[in-house]
């Protein structure tokens, strides 16, 4: 069941927030776990497609080699979870470049770090996951909707709006005596490089061409010759 009219209008405004507020670009990062994949199986969601048609631009569904890891421990239940993870792009972690993996919610906490510099939205299924991103401004969280057979992306929280609000107010704010004497320096600066342009100089009318031309004589009559008889 695909998602209404209204409600993609609702996801649409609040990726857009996302992207305004906190950087987000396309193509989107999106980040899963274990748990997400195995609700999608359950749920029959084909998340190679119905991902991009939620955030409604390019995608770039990515899993780290410790979530792999961590759903491969999981046993026999998340064989397919592991399968269908296996199909997207693996990312480097730092935990990879140490060779000391860890679980799947740790190396996602990890990346996400205080404030999501990866802007990564995150498909996960980990409700504990879940409460501490919910936590962190700009951390977008996408959902297996468990009532449809699709995916939902949450409303922004309390505290991404606040950030969002803060980052607004920010940019409204009249710039400080230091500031604003650097930017007139450095507009000095581009303007000293820009070479002034020449203006051509009109030519007036050539003297000569204004000259009266001289009227010529015209020329004698011919003589006339007389014929001997």
């Amino acid at each position: 069941m695909g998602i209404s009219a209204k409600k993609q209008k609702i996801i649409r405004k609040t990726v857009h927030s996302y992207c305004v507020g906190f950087g987000f670009r396309p193509p989107y990062q999106v980040l899963l776990d274990g748990e997400f994949c195995r609700a999608a199986l359950e749920k029959q969601v084909y998340v190679k497609d119905a991902i991009p048609d939620l955030l409604g631009g390019l995608t770039r569904i990515v899993v780290t080699e410790c979530i792999l890891q961590d759903i491969k421990s999981k046993g026999h239940d998340y064989t397919s979870a592991l399968v269908l993870a296996k199909k997207f792009e693996t990312r480097k972690c730092p935990h990879q470049k140490e060779k000391k993996l860890v679980s799947a919610s740790e190396c996602i906490k990890d990346l996400v770090s205080t404030n999501n510099p990866e802007h990564f939205f995150l498909a996960i299924g980990d409700n504990q996951l879940k409460n501490a991103m919910r936590k962190i401004p700009g951390v977008p969280i996408v959902i297996v909707n468990t009532r449809k057979k699709g995916v939902g992306l949450e409303e922004m929280t309390a505290r991404s709006k606040q950030a969002l609000k803060e980052r607004e107010e920010e940019k409204m704010k009249p710039l400080d005596k230091e500031t604003a004497r650097l930017k007139r320096k450095l507009e000095e600066e581009e303007n000293k490089d820009k070479k002034p342009i020449k203006k051509k100089k009109v030519k007036g009318v050539n003297p000569l061409a204004m000259k009266k031309k001289k009227k010529k004589n015209p020329p004698p009559p011919p003589k006339k010759t007389t014929t001997k008889k």
